[in-house]
């Protein structure tokens, strides 16, 4: 049988060259909380650019099976290969645990009981509850007529010139409605609190930060009332107990829905408005449709595959890590030790030219009719057993959104510019997002 050192591994200079183009750039932008000024630097920078570009130079060196890598201190093993990526996330939590020192250091800050830093026994019961409320796998969510309605109603009040910062409290007040109910509609202070403590994971404090007790307990009010219509009404018919840590859960929905899930959707309008053949199929589609029916919405596939080309092209996470909770021999008879943390690159993943035809351009099509939902080179949800219990629900909120948004106007991208005719930038900074809307 194979030994670790058998995977091939980048000089100590390629390593201190991923440090610097790949993990600092994350880290100065805010893993968890994006921070402006840095974020636009980096764009200027084309700091996404030279990250996938070094990372291509190590694939095409050292791949395609698995390499080591340096990362600051410490050395990861960096996968390219659909296959290896299969292998590790279907083989997550156990034993390919996804919760590796910095990522936990992170996101213990804001939620500490997350089902993503949950092993064992404990994932199991938090992963039933997730499943249960959010209905993984069901073409409809019980609630998705609500989440129709909820959706037009915020959608209604974009008008004129937005940004990433008009659409995002759109969505935040959505996030809060759909999530805890109208009464959670205009509770700006709980999203803020959440923001706040989001910004403090940025530092790796390892322990919840300061404020933390008062999410929770705000959150579990909203809970104790349970709103008719809400995703917390269906708490008490979800297998839960006191280890669930049912407030702890509602932290990453509000998360995930509150600001990952807006940033795709203000990528995808720019697509939009700047891809002359994108926005005819997609209001080809639209017409003629009953935005007011749940099923209606749900069979916009063209405008879902939008959403999901926009989440491939620029990854909200670009790259994310499994750690080895024992020792694991992959297909090949290598064997990584216990405590080895792996590497997923999402950028150079999505963007690979030497595996994905469509790499470089917005392919909405791919999914709508074709097999990139299938793909292990597509991360943006992770895939297998620890894949999001809540994607199918993201995505319907998604459409749901830009329907009716576009139902009654029409998108330009004012700026940056996007040429569909040229490949697409490995960046798109969200806070220099512009988007003219016409009625």
């Amino acid at each position: 049988m194979g030994k670790a050192e058998d995977f091939p591994h980048a000089s100590v200079i390629e390593g201190v060259r991923f440090t610097a183009q790949v993990g600092v750039p994350n880290v100065i932008q805010g893993l968890f909380k994006k921070r402006e000024l840095p974020t636009k630097v980096a764009g200027v920078a084309r700091a996404d650019l030279f990250a996938f570009t070094l990372v291509q130079g190590l694939v095409r060196k050292y791949g395609p099976g698995p390499f080591w890598v340096r990362v600051a201190t410490d050395e990861a093993l960096l996968l390219s290969d659909p296959a290896d990526i299969e292998f590790v996330l279907g083989g997550s939590p156990d034993p390919f645990a996804s919760d590796p020192p910095a990522k936990k250091a992170g996101m213990s800050a804001f939620q500490p009981d997350a089902l993503t830093l949950s092993r064992g026994d404990l994932w199991r019961n938090r992963r039933d509850f997730a499943e249960a409320v959010l209905q993984t796998g069901r073409p409809l969510h019980s609630l998705a007529l609500r989440m129709v309605k909820v959706a037009a109603q915020e959608a209604a009040g974009l008008t004129g010139e937005i940004g990433y910062d008009d659409l995002n409290a759109a969505f935040q007040r959505l996030t809060r409605r759909v999530v805890l109910g109208d009464a959670a509609a205009d509770d700006t202070a709980l999203t803020d609190l959440l923001g706040d403590l989001m910004a403090a994971g940025n530092k790796t404090p390892g322990k919840p930060a300061k404020g933390y007790d008062d999410l929770v307990a705000r959150l579990a009010s909203y809970v104790d009332a349970g709103e008719k219509g809400s995703l917390v009404s269906l708490v008490a018919q979800a297998p839960h107990d006191d280890a669930t840590a049912v407030a702890g859960q509602l932290v990453h929905w509000l998360f995930a829905m509150g600001d990952t899930l807006p940033a795709n959707l203000v990528r995808a309008l720019a697509v939009i408005g700047s891809h002359p053949e994108v926005r005819t199929e997609v209001y080809a589609e639209l017409e003629g449709k009953v935005l007011t029916r749940a099923k209606e919405v749900a069979s916009l596939d063209y405008l879902g595959g939008v959403i999901l080309e926009a989440m491939r092209l620029w990854p909200t996470t670009p790259l994310f890590g499994r750690v080895t909770t024992r020792e694991v021999a992959f297909p090949d008879g290598r064997v990584l030790p216990e405590g080895s943390q792996v590497l997923i690159h999402n950028l150079h993943n999505h963007r690979d030219r030497d595996r994905v035809p469509f790499a470089d351009r917005c392919a909405p099509g791919e999914w709508a009719r074709g097999d990139a939902a299938s793909s292990w080179s597509f991360n943006f949800f992770s895939h297998g057993p620890q894949g999001c219990p809540g994607a199918g629900m993201s995505v319907f909120l998604g459409q749901a959104f830009l329907a009716a948004l576009l139902s009654r106007a029409t998108p330009e991208l004012v700026s940056p510019s996007l040429n569909p005719s040229k490949p697409l930038p490995y960046g798109l900074d969200l806070f220099a997002v512009r988007i003219g809307l016409t009625s």
